[in-house]
């Protein structure tokens, strides 16, 4: 009989997420809200500043909503990066480098073999630090960098 795998599992905290997500909900407010006191004066000339402005909050969000707030590794070396855009599942032996964050709140940053990811993270999290030791062992080959 075949014994299941244990999961590893790490997954940032809700009020971390909850203060991201409000800065940024902050930020997009604060340009929503300059380009509505331009509007009295609108000229077909600040249309591209509108649309460039409009561009900018655009991609903020779809990347912010790309950073990862879970990370799950099986002992087989597969890992699932969750986020609120999409799910990503890779191999161990997919991540080049891991760089973590400059201070004890941030991200950690995996390089794949044609993408970057991105996972908020606490580094002093015990939880995190089992799931990226799994990782090195799965594939002796990922650098590790600070920082």
């Amino acid at each position: 009989m075949k014994t299941p795998q244990r999961t590893y599992a790490y997954e940032a905290p809700s009020l971390y997420l909850i203060l991201f997500y409000s800065i940024l909900s902050a930020w997009t407010l604060a340009a929503i809200f300059y380009l509505g006191s331009k509007l009295e004066h609108f000229a077909t000339a600040d249309l591209p500043h509108w649309l460039i402005m409009a561009f900018i909050v655009g991609i903020t969000w779809y990347f912010s909503l790309g950073i990862s707030y879970k990370i799950e590794a099986e002992e087989d070396g597969s890992v699932r990066l969750t986020s609120y855009r999409r799910v990503l599942q890779i191999r161990a032996a997919d991540i080049s480098v891991v760089q973590g964050p400059f201070l004890p709140i941030g991200f950690v940053r995996f390089r794949l073999q044609r993408e970057k990811a991105y996972l908020f993270c606490v580094a002093t999290n015990h939880a995190l630090h089992e799931v990226l030791s799994l990782l090195s062992s799965k594939n002796p080959d990922i650098k590790f960098k600070s920082g």
